[in-house]
């Protein structure tokens, strides 16, 4: 109970903080593993012992056993890759626990003068490093991320703690509620003086239901609760209206075909991505999204694609194992 007291404290404060500055640490909206890649790009209430998820929501931690280990690669666009990874452990008696990171690299860029004379190269990238712990109260779970995250530009940098606070509801066994709020916090540091980027703060909602005899497993999330859609535009068409649309635009929709524990089948859409990306003549694909899951002994292996646009998508890789089965082996 304490630490539900201290989450309950501290969490005005960090929000608190999230006033003024320009948009900043993208990264920390981006896709950190495939199953998520899979299901259109945002899952946070998939309880079922997958450590992976953690990263999306603290509060799934109480599902996942001790010595889960996790790696995902990502080659994104432009040179840019992404690697996450994620193990468990237990600490002084307590359980739940949880570390993580993810990594972005966004390649080399020319550094010129003034006047447009090269001088050499320069790197960008993006650290987050997580610690996760959850804490189960009977049908209720609380969880929540500490996440330093540290951007730079060649010799610029700038860097922001952060919290997650997320929370599980199982109606049953087939049924799970679940909500979060995302990258509560403040920088410690600035690009420069006169730069202060503004943190993603964000509150999502979800929930993965399974029918009792359908090998399937739907999973529907909504993001982008603390901004208001009415300033943006959108062109009535006579495939969609203005307020469909921006509803929609809300919402990631994916479902898991589950053949057997062995091997599954995984397909989503993102209709905020969709419409975004979608050239003015076709859609190409965009928003759309499909994975699969195949569990060869000890290793769960996963591979997604998700399409951003006409012109291509991005795959995620990822390896999950669990340690204790190999000293059984040992």
């Amino acid at each position: 109970m304490r630490f539900l007291g201290f989450i309950m404290c501290l969490t005005p404060i960090l929000l608190w903080c999230q006033i003024g500055g320009s948009l900043g640490y993208q990264s920390l909206n981006l896709t950190n593993n495939p199953r998520t890649a899979a299901l259109g790009g945002t899952t946070i209430s998939l309880a079922d012992g997958d450590i992976s998820q953690f990263l999306e929501n603290p509060s799934t931690l109480d599902s996942v056993g001790e010595k889960n280990v996790f790696v995902n690669f990502n080659p994104y666009f432009a040179d840019t890759f992404i690697f996450s990874g994620a193990y468990s452990f237990n600490a002084k008696g307590l359980d739940n626990f949880a570390v993580g990171i993810t990594y972005v690299n966004f390649g080399s860029f020319a550094m010129t003068d003034e006047s447009g004379s090269k001088l050499g190269t320069f790197q960008a990238q993006d650290y987050t490093f997580f610690v996760g712990k959850a804490h189960q109260v009977g049908i209720f779970t609380l969880g929540t991320n500490l996440k330093l995250t540290h951007s730079s530009i060649e010799n610029y940098g700038s860097t922001a703690l952060l919290m997650d606070i997320g929370g599980t509801f199982r109606v049953n066994s087939n049924w799970t509620v679940a909500m979060v709020f995302e990258n509560m916090g403040f920088r410690l540091s600035s690009f420069t003086d006169f730069d202060s980027p503004q943190i993603p703060f964000d509150v999502k909602l979800g929930t993965t239901f399974k029918p009792k005899y359908m090998p399937l497993r739907f999973t529907l999330t909504s993001t982008n609760l603390v901004n208001d859609f009415s300033s943006e535009s959108s062109e009535n068409t006579g495939r969609s209206n203005r307020t469909v649309d921006q509803i929609l635009k809300r919402v990631n929709f994916g479902a898991e075909v589950l053949l057997n524990k062995h091997f599954q089948f995984l397909i989503g859409y993102s209709h905020k991505r969709k419409q975004e990306l979608k050239l003015d003549e076709i859609g190409g694909g965009a928003g759309l999204s499909y994975g699969l899951m195949l569990r060869v002994k000890r290793i769960e292996f996963r591979f997604s694609r998700a399409t951003y646009h006409a012109a291509g998508g991005s795959s995620f890789i990822s390896l999950r194992t669990d340690l204790n089965d190999f000293k059984k082996i040992l």
